[in-house]
């Protein structure tokens, strides 16, 4: 129903009517603090107004990944959902400075990692082998280790999966290229996920804000520079709020 162009509040609201648990969470969030919580909203049809589209499909899209991988052997969940929401965060707020759609940016961050799930859930003994007890490993440092044990690394994998779902083709692309070298020519939507990817790092590193401008690409941290190295006003704000991120879902 999302993905028709023409659909109402009102055919979106029947469809959610008919999963307690989606609908329980859709209210959670029109009632919450970010849409203004100012009154106790009991309607599927006004919260699905409230939250618009668009921001309805990337909570159905979590939800939906969240329940299905709930317990995957070999990962933290809660340490990589917090990895994922703090990198959709900030590939989408940094989106419109690269040019870059936001909502497609928010969309690869949260799923780039995905295929990672994909994996350890397929080969659970592997995955427990290869990853409990060990501290979480990111990028490309983890597709080389994905490569060695299963044979295939998450970016693919989550890329074919993206792709399965019809979600837009640059989503699926970005994600199939987000450990890859990044070229000069490398296009917004990549900047955008591979700048989210390292503001995550950098957040559960527990960086300055200095040195997490500084794991930006030049090309990208010279947007948010104040000069020198000191990071200008807007990221420090992006960098304190993405610090706070805590998964609700």
């Amino acid at each position: 129903a999302l993905r028709n162009p023409d659909v109402d509040f009102r055919q979106i609201g029947e469809a959610l009517s008919q999963d307690p648990v989606l609908s329980a969470k859709v209210l959670r969030v029109a009632n919450s603090s970010f849409f203004g919580g100012q009154r106790a909203m009991a309607s599927i049809d006004a919260a699905v107004a409230l939250i618009g589209i668009q921001a309805l499909n990337r909570l159905i899209v979590a939800c939906g990944v969240t329940s299905s991988l709930a317990a995957v052997p070999g990962i933290d969940l809660r340490i990589f959902w917090r990895d994922a929401v703090v990198t959709a965060t900030a590939a989408s707020k940094l989106s419109p400075a690269l040019a870059a759609e936001p909502d497609q940016a928010y969309l690869c961050g949260l799923l780039h990692a995905t295929g990672h799930l994909i994996l350890c859930r397929t080969y659970p003994e592997i995955a427990d082998a290869m990853f409990t007890g060990f501290a979480p490993v990111r990028g490309a440092e983890l597709v080389a280790i994905e490569l060695e044990a299963f044979g295939i690394g998450h970016p693919q994998v989550g890329a074919i999966w993206a792709a399965s779902l019809d979600f837009p083709p640059a989503v699926a692309d970005a994600i199939g290229r987000s450990t890859l070298p990044l070229a000069e020519a490398a296009g917004p939507l990549d900047l955008a996920l591979r700048s989210g990817c390292s503001l995550a790092e950098a957040v559960s590193r527990k960086d300055t804000v200095e040195a997490a401008l500084a794991s930006l690409t030049p090309r990208v941290g010279a947007l948010f520079s104040a000069g020198g190295d000191q990071p200008n006003a807007a990221f420090q704000r992006l960098y304190d709020s993405l610090s706070a991120i805590e998964p609700t879902f």
